[in-house]
């Protein structure tokens, strides 16, 4: 089943597919993105686009503290071309979640589960989950994000690795818009996380 529509999807509809407990993986390699601080394993580039993304946001330990907060409650999310559904509470292992775009006029709704998270408060220096790509989405793979803080240069980065493929037939179609639509989105959720760890005025 795709979920892709002219009409914008009811909110039953969007509570089905985050409802759907049993709804698989779309792609074979789950897991692949959980070596925080490495690189994406090299063979993922034979059957996906792998892509790697960095950004500094800010400096010293209270930046750190607030990144890695917003980043557990999804702030890097927060932003005005997407709406983010199921994201109730802090990240969490097996958690669902589904974004809602428009795109030339196709209302796309894209589900997701959280396969690993590291953000536990003072555990060290790095935070990290990654959600993979669920049967239905637009495309296959496996996104991780990561808040990292550097005592030795007091810097703190957020971090976005991804490997992913087009799954249905509109995304290989429009395999240059949809790769576009994703370094938008990078961009946008940069943007947002660097608000939601600057210092509170």
């Amino acid at each position: 089943m795709t979920f892709a529509t002219l009409r914008r999807p009811t909110p039953a509809a969007i509570d089905a597919v985050l409802g759907d407990a049993a709804r698989p993986f779309g792609y074979r390699e789950v897991g692949a993105t959980s070596y925080v601080g490495a690189p994406l394993p090299q063979h993922l580039a034979a059957r996906y686009d792998v892509d790697h993304h960095l950004f500094a946001i800010g400096r010293g330990r209270d930046t750190y503290a607030r990144a890695r907060r917003a980043l557990a409650q999804w702030r890097h999310f927060e932003i005005p071309w997407l709406e983010l559904h199921g994201a109730r509470g802090e990240v969490a292992p097996g958690q669902t979640v589904a974004t809602l775009v428009r795109v030339l006029g196709v209302w796309l709704v894209s589900p997701c589960r959280v396969v690993h998270a590291a953000l536990d408060e003072g555990a060290s220096d790095v935070a990290s989950f990654a959600y993979g790509t669920l049967r239905g989405h637009p495309l296959r793979g496996e996104e991780r994000f990561t808040v990292a803080y550097d005592p030795a240069t007091n810097e703190v980065t957020y971090e976005i690795a991804v490997f992913s493929a087009p799954e249905l037939a509109l995304a290989r179609l429009g395999r240059p818009f949809a790769r576009r639509l994703q370094r938008r989105f990078v961009a946008a959720s940069a943007r947002a996380l660097a608000r939601a760890a600057s210092p509170p005025r």
